[in-house]
């Protein structure tokens, strides 16, 4: 049997993906990122990629391999890693799965929510209502089912259908249902997940803001959206979807920032609300000036402890 497959989960701005690249060194590890932006090519800064020197340090799979113009849904990405996790195993490497988007980690651990089959009279009937009322989808949604409206975009038709379906026949909102684990993993897993504190958190993530408005986030997301590259997937990305209307006459960039704080900040306790219902995590508490090679060596020694525990 394989070694459990290696978990490295956390809010963003956590400081995963430092860390991890120093506990990669150590452990033999390739990292695989679990995360809906970061597979994209042209979005490096709005997905605050692997900077070069992480990237030449340690090798990385799922990061820069889509368009911004394509579709990215769990499906796909477990696809996608799954094959990744294959490579990296047939070269005698271990696999680190590092990231923060915890529905992607959830489906690869426990598989895909089927839930109930598709109704194509009721889609039918939905589908009307909003084209006569654009807008009727989300907005219905967001009655009974908050959580779900939140993360989707009011043009996601496909998702929007499908949340208002599984609620019409099970009664039961679909953000609920996802986030529910029942039977073993589909793949044995070792998940450590990265802690800090609430005012920590919130500087780090300013000061990651502040760094991809220096980094030329606004000229990032103008070019791939002049370029009509911007899928319906990226386009739900934070620092994507704030920025594209204000790029138009009369767009307010200083108050698209305030939104993409504003966003990245709600999005972090939606993880910490996420994380604190998924299975088998041990927490590692990391303090404010503790920095990435340390936390990195923390990391691979409860990874190496554990990996011995078992295998004695």
């Amino acid at each position: 049997m394989p070694e459990p497959l290696l978990v490295l989960l956390g809010s963003t701005a956590s400081g995963k993906e430092a860390a991890a690249v120093a506990a990669a060194r150590i452990l033999g590890a390739e990292i695989i990122c679990a995360d809906s932006v970061k597979p994209y090519r042209g979005l490096e800064i709005a997905a605050a990629a692997p900077p070069p020197e992480s990237l030449a340090a340690v090798r990385h799979h799922l990061v820069g391999v889509l368009d911004p113009s394509e579709r990215l849904d769990a499906k796909r990405w477990c696809g996608l890693v799954d094959a990744a996790i294959g490579d990296v195993r047939s070269r005698g490497a271990r696999p680190l799965v590092v990231g923060g988007t915890a529905l992607y980690l959830r489906s690869l651990l426990f598989g895909l929510f089927d839930g109930p089959p598709q109704d194509a009279e009721l889609r039918a009937r939905l589908a009307t209502d909003e084209s006569v009322a654009p807008g009727t989808l989300h907005a219905r949604l967001a009655l009974v089912d908050a959580a779900a409206a939140a993360r989707l975009h009011p043009n996601d038709t496909k998702r929007l259908l499908r949340a208002l379906e599984v609620h019409e026949k099970t009664g039961r909102p679909i953000s609920e249902l996802q986030g529910q684990w029942s039977g073993p993993p589909r793949v044995p897993y070792l998940a450590l997940g990265l802690r800090r504190s609430r005012e920590d958190l919130r500087r780090r993530i300013d000061a990651r803001i502040d760094r991809m408005a220096a980094a030329g986030l606004v000229d990032e997301v103008r070019a791939l959206a002049a370029q009509g590259r911007i899928g319906a997937t990226a386009a739900k990305a934070i620092g994507v979807k704030e920025l594209v209307p204000a790029l138009g006459p009369g767009g307010d960039l200083a108050a698209a920032f305030a939104e993409v704080r504003r966003h990245t900040w709600t999005f972090a306790r939606r993880q910490d609300t996420w994380w604190r219902r998924f299975p088998g995590v041990t927490w590692l508490d990391v303090a404010p000036d503790e920095s990435s090679p340390v936390t990195g060596e923390r990391i691979a020694s409860h990874f190496g402890r554990e990996i011995a525990s078992q295998t004695a």
